[in-house]
């Protein structure tokens, strides 16, 4: 019964009708079900984008029709809608970007300097801000030594900053400061070997040496912490509304300063959030948000890629609002968004965005999904109706 509803829902999405409420509840718990459902719906989500382009060009609409008849011809196992669904992504990629290339388009990506849609943004570096209040610019490509003595090591590996410490005696800890920009970002190796990744607009501070008793840090902005399992440490993310405690598991933390909400995502173990007078004991798959100002809290099951597929290098996102879209690419390429139009903010959009990918295209597909238009000047944004 579930999967004639589920199966009913996929074909609804493909023939571009419109979905009842009970049914989008319905497709977001099945897909937070199985890390295969995921794929799926990802799968499904990208092959209606792409149609939708191919139509905007009238281009080859029946065969999409003939795909569509053979992707629901055998529906006998799960396995076979799997197989069909892989088979249709790899045609429709190869029609969009046969459509795409009819144009060669110049590659715009070289380093540290990016060329997007008309722009030219320089890829900030990170900092480092030493005990004394030095601060020291993070290379993006090198490995460097920035300090060495016999208690502790730190040097960079390309994005990585590294710590190693060299003893174990109990001494007052010094505390560092790493601050990523706007249109950057960059990686960190804790004292205790937990691997942190910091979005762009982050900063995190931590100390050289653990407590005794408990592992802290404190961040500001996003960041995906993959913690090394000590049941007698706990570690724990603070940000100016949350604390996160975790004893071995991979979570994400978003908490800009200028968000409503603080989001924290488990992908994998356990983890206890608190918000306030509130604290939530969390599972993998689920995420806890926090609104800053009415004070409420809110669990639920999610698909974890959607938070943390940045830390990866692009960004799955669904029925994201264009206005929430902009935030992000605002923050990766540190340029500026304006709306001709508050009503636009609200238009919804679904896919995947790739960091490094050159923007034009992408606002290509925005434009001709959508009734949108995108206006580039150096390195300001303009979104206007059409």
């Amino acid at each position: 019964m579930m999967e004639n509803k589920i199966d009913e829902i996929l074909a609804d999405i493909l023939n571009n009708n419109a979905l009842t409420d009970d049914q989008k509840r319905l497709f977001k718990e099945w897909e937070c079900t199985s890390v295969q459902n995921a794929k799926i719906a990802r799968i499904i989500q990208e092959l209606t984008f792409q149609k939708r382009i191919l139509d905007k060009h009238q281009k080859r609409d029946t065969v999409f029709v003939q795909i569509k008849r053979e992707i629901f011809r055998r529906k006998k196992q799960r396995r076979i809608f799997w197989s069909s669904c892989a088979a249709v992504s790899v045609l429709l990629a190869g029609l969009y970007f046969a459509f795409k290339w009819e144009k060669p388009a110049e590659k715009k990506f070289h380093m540290d300097q990016i060329y997007l849609s008309g722009l030219s943004v320089t890829k900030p570096a990170a900092e480092l801000i030493l005990p004394n209040g030095k601060k020291q610019l993070l290379s993006q490509n090198k490995s460097t030594v920035i300090l060495s003595d016999d208690k502790k090591k730190i040097r960079t590996d390309k994005q990585t900053l590294i710590f190693e410490s060299y003893t174990t005696e109990e001494r007052v800890p010094e505390f560092y400061t790493i601050n990523v920009p706007f249109g950057a970002e960059y990686n960190v190796i804790l004292p205790d070997g937990t691997k942190t990744y910091l979005n762009a607009g982050s900063s995190l501070r931590y100390p050289d040496q653990f407590a005794e008793k408990k592992r802290e840090v404190f961040l500001t902005g996003e960041g995906y912490f993959e913690v090394i399992a000590d049941s007698l440490h706990p570690f724990i993310v603070h940000t100016a509304n949350v604390s996160v405690r975790a004893l071995g598991t991979s979570f994400n933390v978003k908490a800009y300063p200028d968000e409503t909400w603080i989001k924290t995502t488990l992908e994998q173990g356990r983890v206890e959030t608190r918000c306030g007078d509130h604290h939530v004991i969390m599972v993998s798959g689920t995420q806890v948000v926090y609104n800053k100002q009415t004070k409420e809290t809110d669990y639920f099951p999610v698909n974890t890629r959607q938070f943390t597929s940045w830390k990866d290098g692009y960004y799955d996102f669904e029925d994201m609002s264009l206005e929430e879209l902009m935030q992000i690419f605002s923050r990766w390429y540190n340029i500026k968004i304006e709306f001709s139009d508050s009503e636009l903010k609200n238009i919804k959009f679904s896919g995947r965005l790739k960091r490094y990918d050159d923007l034009e295209p992408l606002f290509d597909r925005l434009e001709y999904t959508r009734d949108v238009k995108f206006v580039v000047e150096k390195d300001h944004i303009t979104i206007q109706g059409k």
